[in-house]
């Protein structure tokens, strides 16, 4: 039951997602005056109510001509990195959301991201996942045991559309996300909910990941990062019992390149 209710609320979520996609992608062809380029998005950054001057203009010496000269903007790549934690047990509970009750952690529960911004309303990404469910801590309604802890990876494929426009500052910026993935799990012993011992193959699993999650803008170039995403994974190919749907809340902090 709850992994109906985590299927239905991530599939509203992506039609949502992609509701909002055409209506900015419309907004987009019948506004052509106003500006898609990357400088909406650095403006949106500042922390001061004043505008920034966006042309300067200066003296050439030796031709005596004027000749502008725009300002140089932070890049459109960014990266990032933090830590990462699995839910996994099939019985999420919403009371459970803020404690680490069946979160796994366990290794170095690393994330590492490359992202694209495209404009101010969209960008695309890369993000690994890197982690080790613990002994004790419930998958699926089994509990793993002592010396048996799978090592867990995800590759995530994703588009992040954002919303800029909720505070006037921009400094929040909330977005929700998409896109598919795979997440590789070792074999493991567990027991069952009937105490037998059980082996757990190692699986692979195809995943559509849907989830939000918002930038805090600490300057121009650095902030921190906070993604919680379901990951649904498509039942197909072997083991596909063994194949679960999880969540995937993950913190960090991303740097955006300079250009000039």
């Amino acid at each position: 039951f709850i992994m109906i209710k985590i299927k239905l609320i991530s599939f509203t979520a992506l039609v949502l997602m992609c509701f909002s996609m055409l209506q900015a992608q419309n907004d987009s062809l019948v506004n052509k005056e106003k500006p898609t380029d990357y400088e909406t998005l650095m403006n949106s950054n500042y922390k001061s109510p004043k505008p920034g001057k966006v042309v300067q203009t200066e003296i050439d010496t030796k031709t005596k001509t004027k000749r502008n000269r725009k300002r140089s903007y932070s890049g459109n790549w960014v990266v990032g990195a933090g830590i990462n934690m699995v839910e996994d047990s099939g019985n999420q509970q919403f009371s459970d959301f803020f404690t680490l009750k069946n979160k796994n952690y366990g290794g170095v529960p690393i994330m590492v991201s490359a992202e694209y911004l495209t404009n101010n309303l969209l960008s695309f990404s890369t993000t690994i996942l890197l982690n080790k469910y613990q002994a004790g801590k419930p998958v699926q309604g089994n509990i793993i045991q002592d010396g048996e802890e799978p090592n867990y990876m995800a590759v995530d494929f994703a588009a992040k559309l954002f919303f800029r426009k909720i505070l006037y500052k921009h400094v929040f910026t909330p977005y929700m996300t998409a896109g598919p993935g795979v997440r590789f799990i070792d074999g493991y012993q567990a027991l069952d909910p009937t105490d037998n011992l059980v082996e757990i193959p190692k699986s692979k699993d195809v995943t559509i990941n849907v989830g939000f999650g918002a930038f805090y803008w600490i300057g121009r170039t650095w902030g921190i990062n906070f993604n919680y995403v379901a990951k649904i994974s498509v039942k197909a190919g072997s083991n596909k019992i063994d194949k679960s749907n999880h969540l995937v809340p993950s913190f960090g902090i991303f740097y955006r390149f300079k250009n000039d």
